[in-house]
Order: structure tokens, then C-alpha cells, then sequence
């Protein structure tokens, strides 16, 4: 699952966490908002994973680590997401 606000995401990003899928049974994408920006499990999903999120939140990859303690994760990049129209613009300038 990736978030749609990470206009700058190239291809390299989704093989690094499919790179880190390999070797761990989670990869996390964290954005620099304390958010994160791509989640990807294989296998069985632990039951309460994702239990009592708080989503639109700072607190969102926190709250993910959290669910599901046992679960070992390998961290992606931390590409630039876009969640204000100034970031929006930021993200367009470097794009050009």
C-alpha cells in the first residue's frame, strides 16, 4: 500500500522495500511527517495490526510499530510527501 501525496517516489523506493520485504516480514515507508508513506507485509498479518490507529496523525507510524510489536519490520526511504499546497509546489519544482 503506497499513499498517494509522494509525487517524488521513483521505482528505486518501491525495489528498496520490496528489498527489505526479504528480509524482515514488514516494510515501512516513513514520511518526514511522522506518517508513513508505504506499508507492505508478507505473509500472515498479525491479528490486532492496524488496532486503534490514529491515521490523519503525526502518531500514525508510531501507532503502526505499536499494533503489533513482534513483528520485525525494515524501514524504506523517506522520500518527501506533498500534504499542503506548498508542499504540492515544492515537490513540482523538483520534479522540473
Amino acid at each position: 500500500m503506497i499513499g498517494l501525496d509522494i509525487p517524488g517516489v521513483k521505482r528505486h523506493h518501491i525495489a528498496a522495500a520490496f528489498a527489505a520485504l526479504g528480509r524482515h516480514d514488514a516494510a515501512l515507508g516513513p514520511a518526514t511527517d511522522r506518517r508513513f508513506w508505504l506499508n507492505g507485509a508478507r505473509g500472515v498479518l498479525p491479528p490486532g495490526l492496524f488496532a486503534g490507529m490514529r491515521w490523519s496523525g503525526e502518531h500514525a507510524l508510531k501507532d503502526t510499530r505499536a499494533s503489533a510489536p513482534k513483528l520485525r519490520r525494515g524501514l524504506a526511504a523517506t522520500p518527501a510527501d506533498a500534504d499542503t499546497g506548498d508542499d504540492l509546489m515544492r515537490q513540482i519544482r523538483r520534479l522540473n
